[in-house]
This record gives C-alpha cells, sequence and structure tokens, in this order.
C-alpha cells in the first residue's frame, strides 16, 4: 500500500486535465479515495490512513489478544482481611482512634483482666438474643471487643460501636493518659456492680497499688501519714535519663521550712519539717506514665518532651519500697514480690502533642515473643526481644542525644507510657493462659452467638464480593467476545465495496469505541460534513468505511449519525470547488514566475504601467484564493480542533491539509514539478514568502487582511489615488493584465493618473504646521536651556532673593513637546490654577523654610530671568513665587505670594497621612534580633537563605554605611542626595501586608518565615513596640517600606510543633467534654 501522501496526491492528479465542469463519477471516487482495494482485517501492521477502507491497528488488537481476568475487575481478594491461623487481630483506625486501640490491646493482652472480662454477664439477659442485638454497657463492649479479637475470623475487627458508646470524636486525637484514666474509673464503677468477686475487684486486684504521704516532724520527729490508691505513677522525665531517676524523682523528699512550715500536733506549734511519698503495696500490673505531654504555662498549650529515656526490662522495686517506714536503698537482694518484668511499651510517634500516631509494643507472656500493634497490623518482631528501633526515628537521632544503653535496658524518645507486671514464681508460670488458644468457657452464650454471627456476616461479606469478582469476569468476556464479532462484520469486502453495501463513520469514535466501549458516546458525524450536507472531501481522511449491515447494530445501541451511506455521502460541488482551487493555484505558480522575471527589469518602466498596492501585490496569492468559492470557509473549518467531540488517539487519523492533498504522486515529480510543488505549498501562506521584501507595519497587516485587492492604495477620506507613494509601486501593464485576471472588479490607475488633490493640499497643511512646531521649539528649548535639562535648579533660598514657582505637570508637557514636535502640540499656557485651592491661595510651601528647595514633587523653582522667559513664551495664569528675608533679630522667614492657605494646607496633609495607611499587598521589610550570651541584642545573621545580592557582589561586602556612586543623585555643584531605595541587609525578609489585616495575622506570617511563634514575637518600628494583636497594622501606623525589628524570645526549631500551633491556635481544648467517660 503507497503511503498517505502518495494516496493524497493520486486522488486530485486528475484535476490538473479536468475542468470543474467536466467532473465525473470516477473522478469524485477517486478524490474520496472509494477507488482503492480493502485491506483485510489483521493484514496490515499499521493503520493505512489513506485507504478508507482500513480498519486495521484503530485500537481492535486489545480485544482480540488475550484478556488478563483481573483486568475485569477492581475487587481485591477479600480473603486477604481473613486471620491467618491463630495471629492475633487487630483494630481498625477510625480517624484519629489509635491511642484507644493501644489500650484495648494492652487490656486485652493481660490474662487476669481479660478472663474477668470474660466472667462479666449483662444485666436482664437471656439466654437468645435478637440478631441487631449490641451490649447496652461499657463492660459489655469491652468484652465484645475482647470476644472478637480472639474468636473473629477476621484480620482486624472495627472497634466502632465500642467509639459511639462512649461519644468519642474518631476524628478527634484525645490525651491517651487522660483516656486511660478515666476509662479504667469508668470500667471500675461498671464491674463494681457484678456479682462475682474476681469480676467485681479485677481493678482493685490486679491495677490498683498503695503509697503514703509520710510528714516527719524536725523538731519531735513524729510522723504523720495520708494514705492513698494509684493505678499508675505519674513520673516526671524532664531533665531524667532514666527511669531510676524518674521514681527516684518521684519519691523525693521535700523540706516544709520559712512560709511553708508544719503544723505540728504533738508540738502544738509550726515547725520544720520533711514530706515525702512512701510505696506501700505494688500491684501486679505497674503502670508507670511518662509525663511527656506538659503543659506550657507561657504558650498556653501542651507540649511534647522529646527526651530519651531509658528503662530496664527486669525492674526491681525493691528498693524503692519502705519497710517499717524506712527505704530499703542498701538492701542489695531483691525482695519477694518486687521484681517486675516489662510487659508493653506504649509510643506516641511525631513531635507534637496534638498529633502522631500510637502504637503498642506488646509481649505474649505464653510464647515470650514481643509483637507490636499498630492498628490493623500486628507484627510479630524477631527473636525474643524488644526493638523499639523503627520507632525512634534514628535518622534524626545522634548517639550523643540518644546515650550508651546498658545491657537489658532500652532507650526511647517516643515511650509515653510503661507497663510492667510482677514476675511469677515458676510454678505459677503454668498457670498463664495461652492466648493464641481460644478460652470459651467464661463467654455468655449471647456473646459466642455475637461473636458468630459476626464470623458468618464476614463470610457472606467474602462470598458476595468472590461472587461479584466471577460475574464481573463472566461478563467481561461475554463483552470481549461481542466487540470481536462486531468489528469482524465491520470490514468492508470487496463484494461490499463493489455493490456500494458500506457505509462512513468517525474513525475517532471508532477507535473511543474500541478504547472503552462502555464510556462510548452517541456517534457523531457532524464535523465532517460540508455546508452542502455532504462528507468534505478534505474530512475523509477522518472517516472510514464500514459494512453497512453490520454498522446498524452499533447506530442502534449508540444512535447518533448523520449516516453517510457510501458513494451517496459524496459531494459533488465541494469536488468541483476543490478542483477549481487546484486549478487556479496551478495557474498562479506560472504566473509567480512571469511577476518575478518583471521584478527584474530596470526602472523606471518604458512601457505602459499601473499603479499597484504593496499590500495587495505582497499578498495577491492569498486574496485570490480568499474569493473562490467556500474555499475560504472550508479552510476555517478544517483548522478546527478535535472532531465528534473525541480526543484524537494514537491510533487516529492523520487530518489531511488543504494544500497536501493538491500535490502530485511522486512517480510524476520531475525536477520542474517538484520546484511547482514547493511552490504550491507556500501558496496558502501568503505572507510567509512575499514577491516585495518591503518590511510590513502593524497597519500594513491589518489592511491586509480586511482590504481587497488595490484598495491600499485608495485614501481614506477620498478613495481616490493617495499621494503617499510608499504605499504603492508600478508594474507594467503586462503583468497588471494578469492580475486583472484575478480581480477583475479592483481599482484601476495608470502611471498618469493624478492623485487626490484634496489630500495633496491636507498634507501641505500639516508639513508646515510641524516646521513651524520644530522651529518654536528648538527656540524655547534655546532659551530655557536650564529647566528642560533640569540643571542649575535653585537648592535653598537667598535672603531678598525671589524665586518663582511653577508645576511640574507644565515642565513635563513642554519638555515632552520639546523632545517630539512633530507627535506633541505645543504648550501655550501654565497652568499655575493646579498649585493653589478653592481660595486661591498656595498650597505647596517650600520645606525646612526654604533650606532645602529639591524634596517637592509637585513643583519647580525658577530664577528671575528664567520666569521672565517664560512670561515671553507663555500665557501665565497666576504668579507664584516665594522670597526669604531677614528680620531685625536676623531670623529668616519665608513668604509666598499668594500667601499660604494654611486650613487647606492642613486637610490635605491630613488627607495624604491618612492615605499612607491604607493599602494592599504592601511590601514591609522585618529584620531578626536575637539576644546573645551576654544578653546584647543583634541581628541574626546566622542563617541566610539565599545570596543577597545588596549586601554581597563579587565575595566583596559593602559598608552598610557606605553608598555606591549610582544610587547618588546629583544636584548642584557638590552637593549631593542620597537615593531613596531601601538596601537590604543579611537576614532581612520581604512580606507582603494589607493595611486592614491585624497585628496577630502578620505573626502568623513572620512564624512560617522565621520559625519563631507569636508568643515569643517583640515586634518593634523605630523603637515602638507592636503590642495589640488585636489591632489592624493601619491602625498601628505600620507603612509600607517599614522595616520591623523582630526579636525572638525563644526561638522554636521543630517545624511540627509550629503546625501544630497553628493549628489549635484560638481554639479552646474540650478534652473528653461531652463524652461517656465524663458522664456527657
Amino acid at each position: 500500500m503507497p503511503t498517505k501522501q502518495q494516496l493524497d496526491k493520486a486522488a486530485w492528479q486528475w484535476a490538473e486535465t479536468t475542468e470543474p465542469s467536466d467532473i465525473t463519477n470516477e473522478h469524485i471516487s477517486t478524490a474520496y479515495k472509494l477507488n482503492l482495494k480493502p485491506c483485510k482485517l489483521g493484514a496490515c501492521k499499521r493503520n493505512c490512513k489513506g485507504n478508507p477502507f482500513c480498519l486495521n491497528c484503530i485500537g481492535e488488537r486489545k480485544w482480540f489478544g488475550e484478556i488478563n481476568d483481573d483486568s475485569w475487575h477492581d475487587i481485591e481478594d477479600p480473603n486477604n482481611e481473613r486471620r491467618q491461623g491463630q495471629d492475633f487481630v487487630g483494630l481498625k483506625n477510625l480517624g484519629n482512634t489509635c491511642y484507644v486501640n493501644t489500650f484495648l490491646q494492652l487490656w486485652f493482652h493481660s490474662p487476669p483482666i481479660r478472663r474477668a472480662l470474660y466472667k462479666f454477664r449483662e444485666t436482664n439477659m437471656g439466654d437468645k438474643v435478637d440478631d441487631d442485638w449490641k451490649p447496652s454497657s461499657i463492660g459489655g463492649h469491652l468484652q465484645a471487643i475482647f470476644s472478637l479479637l480472639e474468636l473473629s475470623e477476621r484480620a482486624f475487627i472495627s472497634p466502632q460501636d465500642f467509639i459511639d458508646h462512649l461519644g468519642l470524636d474518631a476524628a478527634l486525637q484525645q490525651d491517651a493518659q487522660e483516656f486511660s484514666k478515666l476509662f479504667l474509673s469508668l470500667l471500675e464503677e461498671c464491674l463494681s456492680q457484678q456479682d462475682d468477686p474476681s469480676v467485681r475487684n479485677i481493678i482493685q486486684e490486679q491495677l490498683c497499688g498503695d503509697y503514703a504521704y509520710v510528714t516527719t516532724c524536725s523538731g519531735c520527729q513524729n510522723s504523720s501519714q495520708t494514705h492513698s490508691k494509684f493505678y499508675e505513677l505519674d513520673l516526671h522525665i524532664q531533665g531524667h535519663k532514666t527511669l531510676e531517676d524518674s521514681i527516684t524523682d518521684f519519691l523525693h523528699e521535700e523540706k516544709l521550712e520559712g512560709d511553708n512550715q508544719y503544723m505540728c500536733s504533738t508540738c502544738c506549734s509550726k515547725q520544720n519539717a520533711k514530706r515525702a511519698i512512701q510505696l506501700k503495696r505494688l500491684p501486679p500490673i505497674l503502670n508507670l506514665q511518662l509525663l511527656r505531654f506538659v503543659f506550657d504555662k507561657k504558650t498556653g498549650h501542651k507540649k511534647k518532651l522529646n527526651g530519651f529515656i531509658q528503662f530496664p526490662e527486669t525492674l526491681d522495686m525493691s528498693k524503692f519500697m519502705t519497710s517499717n517506714g524506712n527505704h530499703t536503698h542498701n538492701d542489695n537482694s531483691p525482695q519477694s514480690g518486687s521484681i517486675y518484668r516489662l510487659k508493653a511499651v506504649l509510643i506516641h510517634r511525631g513531635p507534637s502533642a496534638y498529633s502522631g500516631h500510637y502504637i503498642a509494643h506488646i509481649l505474649d507472656e505464653s510464647s515470650g515473643v514481643w509483637y507490636k500493634f499498630n492498628d490493623e497490623e500486628t507484627t510479630k518482631m524477631k527473636g525474643s526481644n524488644l526493638h523499639l528501633g523503627t520507632e525512634e526515628d534514628l535518622q534524626e537521632t545522634s548517639a550523643k542525644q540518644k546515650g550508651k544503653v546498658p545491657k537489658g535496658y532500652h532507650s526511647s524518645r517516643n515511650a509515653y507510657m510503661l507497663v510492667y507486671t510482677r514476675q511469677m514464681p515458676m510454678e505459677e508460670k503454668d498457670k498463664v493462659i495461652d492466648l493464641k488458644m481460644p478460652d470459651k468457657s467464661y463467654l455468655p452464650h449471647y456473646m459466642l452467638d455475637y461473636v458468630k454471627k459476626d464470623n458468618e456476616n464476614f463470610e457472606m461479606w467474602v462470598a458476595e464480593l468472590l461472587m461479584m469478582r466471577e460475574q464481573n469476569i463472566e461478563s467481561g468476556k461475554e463483552k470481549q467476545e461481542e466487540i470481536r464479532q462486531t468489528f469482524s462484520r465491520l470490514v468492508v469486502g470487496t463484494e461490499d465495496q463493489e455493490i456500494h453495501n458500506y457505509e462512513w463513520i468517525s474513525l475517532p469514535w471508532l477507535s473511543h469505541w474500541l478504547e472503552d466501549p462502555g464510556k462510548a458516546k452517541p456517534v457523531n458525524n457532524e464535523m465532517a460534513l460540508c455546508q452542502h450536507g455532504k462528507l468534505h472531501p478534505d474530512r475523509a481522511g477522518k472517516m472510514k468505511c464500514v459494512q453497512y449491515d453490520a454498522v446498524n447494530s452499533l447506530y442502534e445501541k449508540y444512535q447518533g449519525g448523520p449516516r453517510l451511506p457510501g458513494d451517496k455521502a459524496t459531494c459533488l460541488i465541494c469536488v468541483r470547488s476543490r478542483c477549481k482551487v487546484l486549478r487556479t493555484k496551478r495557474k498562479m505558480i506560472e504566473d509567480e514566475k512571469l511577476f518575478s522575471t518583471m521584478k527584474k527589469m530596470e526602472d523606471p518602466i518604458a512601457e505602459p504601467s499601473f499603479w499597484v498596492g504593496k499590500s495587495s501585490f505582497r499578498s495577491w496569492k492569498r486574496l485570490v484564493l480568499e474569493q473562490l468559492e467556500d474555499y475560504h470557509g472550508d479552510r476555517d473549518s478544517l483548522e478546527q480542533g478535535t472532531d465528534n467531540g473525541v480526543d484524537h488517539p494514537s491510533s487516529g487519523t492523520t487530518e489531511i491539509s488543504a494544500d497536501k492533498s493538491m500535490e502530485v504522486p511522486d512517480d510524476t515529480c520531475t525536477k520542474d514539478n517538484c520546484e511547482r510543488e514547493r511552490k504550491l505549498s507556500e501558496v496558502d501562506d501568503g505572507d510567509s514568502k512575499s514577491v516585495d521584501k518591503t518590511d510590513m507595519s502593524a497597519a500594513d497587516e491589518s489592511m491586509e487582511s480586511s482590504l481587497q485587492f488595490n484598495e491600499d492604495l485608495l485614501c481614506e477620506l477620498h478613495g481616490q489615488l493617495d499621494p503617499d507613494p510608499s504605499r504603492r509601486k508600478l508594474i507594467p501593464e503586462k503583468l497588471w493584465i494578469r492580475l486583472r485576471e484575478y480581480f477583475p472588479d479592483c481599482p484601476e490607475f495608470s502611471s498618469s493618473h493624478p492623485v487626490c488633490q484634496k489630500c495633496c493640499d491636507k498634507n501641505k497643511e500639516e508639513t508646515e504646521n510641524q516646521n513651524t512646531n520644530k522651529r518654536l521649539a528648538q527656540v524655547q528649548k534655546a532659551d530655557l536651556a536650564d529647566i528642560f535639562n533640569n540643571k542649575k535648579r535653585p537648592v535653598k533660598l537667598v535672603t531678598g532673593e525671589e524665586i518663582f514657582v511653577v508645576s511640574l505637570q507644565f515642565v513635563e508637557e513642554w519638555r515632552r513637546f520639546v523632545k517630539d514636535p512633530v507627535k506633541n502640540d505645543p504648550v501655550l499656557e501654565v497652568k499655575n490654577i493646579r498649585l493653589l485651592c478653592e481660595h486661591r491661595k498656595y498650597m505647596h510651601p517650600p520645606p525646612q523654610n526654604g533650606a532645602d528647595l529639591t524634596d517637592n514633587s509637585e513643583v519647580v523653582y525658577l530664577w528671575p530671568q528664567e520666569f521672565e522667559k517664560v512670561m515671553e513664551h507663555f500665557v501665565v495664569d497666576y504668579e507664584v513665587s516665594v522670597v526669604a528675608y531677614e528680620e531685625e533679630d536676623n531670623s529668616v522667614h519665608v513668604i509666598t505670594l499668594p500667601e499660604i492657605c494654611q486650613e487647606c494646607l492642613q486637610q490635605r496633609e491630613n488627607m495624604i497621612e491618612m492615605a499612607k495607611y491604607v493599602y494592599r499587598d504592601a511590601t514591609i521589610f522585618v529584620r531578626k534580633a536575637v539576644k546573645d550570651k551576654q544578653g546584647d541584642v543583634s541581628l541574626d545573621s546566622s542563617k541566610q537563605d539565599y545570596p543577597d545580592p545588596d549586601f554581597c557582589a563579587n565575595d566583596r561586602r559593602k559598608s552598610e554605611s557606605e553608598e555606591p556612586p549610582e544610587k547618588m543623585q546629583k544636584l548642584d555643584g557638590n552637593s549631593l542626595r542620597k537615593s531613596q531605595r531601601h538596601r537590604k541587609v543579611r537576614g532581612e525578609k520581604e512580606l507582603k501586608i494589607s493595611s486592614d489585616q491585624t497585628l496577630r495575622d502578620l505573626k502568623l506570617q513572620l512564624m512560617k518565615l522565621f520559625s519563631v511563634p507569636p508568643f515569643d514575637q517583640n515586634l518593634t518600628i523605630a523603637g515602638v513596640a507592636l503590642a495589640d494583636d488585636k489591632a489592624t497594622l493601619g491602625s498601628l501606623r505600620v507603612a509600607p517600606g517599614d522595616v520591623i525589628m523582630l526579636q525572638a524570645d525563644e526561638p522554636v526549631e521543630d517545624p511540627g510543633v509550629l503546625q501544630d500551633l497553628m493549628n489549635v491556635s484560638g481554639v479552646p481544648e474540650a478534652g473528653f467534654k461531652g463524652t461517656g467517660l465524663l458522664g456527657k
């Protein structure tokens, strides 16, 4: 099969020798390529884009190949959520409920608590319950969680009912330690109503210990004790490196002296005393709360302490216990029942108290193996040792920070709770429950039914998903076979071609249908139609011919249209129009050769000649094509975007351009023909290869696109020959006759035709006016050269000398006229009324009592002799002058004529001042200052995010007091004035602000730039503190360009903490208020 370009050329080769009126059906069939042989399905390696009967490689291959079963569905295998063997079951995180999940796993893995909860009984329960039954008490819900964790077939379960019963907000992360305290108190109250003492007293027996506050009088040595129960010990970790240090700090002795003396009942007076906590009885399960989350009084928020703490695997509590009131620190032999083994480590990952993730590491006592519980995931650790490395952000931790960890110890910066269990004697270890062996004997029947129902629901869910997967696969295979059969029937055979049993259909639509039949839109052939309602010959390349009977099924299913049956859809009118265009363009190529020859003739032209517009002559080829019938409209429609409202796929068609389809076949491409084809491809460009190389202005281009041929040499007002010779040129009569054949109705002007006299008179008048203005500008510039060049201006008032004033607006207008008197009108009047108020008094007094006349942006000061010249050249409406005179006491006073209007001047200054503090998106500069070790304040230059071009240039530092020469403005003689441009210094940053934002908003912006929280920011402008956070910047008189000094009290380095502060700023903490933990 020839290439598409070859087929495009062959389709219109007949047009070179055929007149439009002689076109036959054979010509039409060739133009639409209906004479080509159909391609068999699978015979082509790529689509024959020039053959409408080729349906290969348009997206059908995926339907005729093997399709993986997984392609027909997006359902994951539900068995992935099935519990594997006797693995521990995880808990689903419902949003931010990971802190609840860690405690549920912890309590579940405590055999005594778990056994007691199995014995729990709901009140008023029968043997049978409804299918939709749910527990009604906190004990019942915890029993349900434990039962599912042991007996569920799921890999993880949802604690949704438990969370809902407590009234917790699943999207809000709460304080884990506070949750533990409140929940155990609530659970103990619930269990206290049980008849079974092993259930009723389980919290007291397993978690409760005793300590006493012991106060000893220093005078009589009498001691008083106040006993108290505890469920966990709250240990401070700030300033401590080991768990033993924290416990020692918890038990440290406090001295009661001075105003805090103890009232001794024995001495009957206030005495110095010592007070300490003494541990009396330790529970079997010892909960040690590490106080990582503390309240910061300065910020008003909680913060997390991220320091490392070391803790042992085996904890000897005997040295912290008392015997007869004395601590047993010196007893080297551990007391029985005081040796504890590490049971669990609860971890909080994250730098802030307001965000992060909770994970539990728990020891399975039956196997002696540690497990990691991370919500849905339960992971068995390698070996028998605890591994916290993955939880400690080792990439951010240096060995120096962590310290050397002794053998038998662990170190963590994220552990917030440690759980130790009393080491049992060897004879009792055999009684430990194997947590992986279900123990259903204690569970009530209704709870077993509850678990059974949940497992049945899980199995039904798995079966439904598997069935859905199979149905989708079966449906997909049926769909594949249907597409195969339908597409195979669409292919046009030789017999169908001979009897015209085929129909045109959009190729982009076919490709889109093959890509996803379920998303295919109705067939849309509208974009392929010509203005006569038939198939446009230039758009046939976007269409394909398909078997007539087979395509009916597609229209029945997808609707759409219009339908284009075989050779009846071809358009004779469009074919004739295209033929005419081709023949005209061929003729244009021949004429262009003649024009090129004529251009080389030497001027002047001896034979009769005619005027032609340069623009028209440059674009004559484009103008010829534009006037051809329907050509311009067809090209516009061809250049539109996509077809059928469907994107063109990569395997779709290639659009046949108007120019390319005119080319001749390669087998007839001689050297002359190739040159002709090259020129032919340039015809539509018009302006791209111009005959005349004269540059076009923007006006010429605009005129070329709107005027008809030779209308560009007409004058605009009278329609006669334009006097401007630059817009036209002479061409020989022979050349003009050729052009007239293309444009018979165009304006004609012979070389002897007179130009428009009215335009000549007007041009002459304009030229005289321009010459007059030029002479006037030269005279005025010579007389007022210093004003024009802004040289030798008055700098200050001299006593007794009168200085005159004109408005700066007048001087600027006059300078523009002098610089270009042709384009600008002359200035006739000095309008000093602009400088006066409504009372006709002066509004612009000289600053500094006349000591500096340079600092005024609205007036220009003139010497007396200069003002005399101004009076000669211009009409001055009001004379304004300034005079300085000396009083008898040698004081200098300044008067103005007219006098200053103090009332209007004050109003004007007030308005300017008010406008100064009303702005949006203005720039200010902020410099950070910090205190050094001696307490001195200096600019912070320790951090530089980017090179400062104003501070460093070629690695040479400029002194802050130094001003480069180019930033100095020369005034008069040796007088210099520094530039007002802001000079940036190291550590300074720019900030966009608006006058209506508050100081608090500004501080939040600065927190992002400098990592300094708002409460640590001290802001000043020129030594004045900015203190009111609720006040707007405008009311605080912060103006654009101001430099704000930021002094940070205590820099905060962790960006996560700053982000959390921004999120919770201004929002009061509600804690567990309104939940079931506090009785709602």
